[in-house]
């Protein structure tokens, strides 16, 4: 994770963040390579196609709008009971 967000050392994701969090932000770096990485890939194809006398490609539809808060009820709904903290 901390090569998507270079302030997330081991350290700081286990001292002062929640799970919920660490996994939040995991999954919106991963979201974020993944369309950058389709982005570049869809425009190489593209060119390429056109390049060798193909129509135009029709873009994807958008992805939606992923929010900027974690959803704490569906986490706990499907990992809330494998979640086991020792006490602070």
């Amino acid at each position: 994770m901390g090569a998507m967000f270079a302030w997330a050392t081991p350290d700081y994701l286990l001292d002062y963040m929640t799970l919920e969090e660490v996994i939040f932000y995991y999954a919106r770096g991963i979201s974020f390579e993944n369309d950058k990485a389709e982005t570049v890939a869809t425009a190489i194809i593209s060119k390429l196609n056109e390049a060798l006398g193909g129509k135009k490609q029709k873009t994807k539809e958008p992805q939606p709008e992923i929010p900027d808060t974690p959803d704490k009820e569906a986490f706990y709904k499907h990992y809330g009971d494998q979640i086991i903290r020792p006490g602070k």
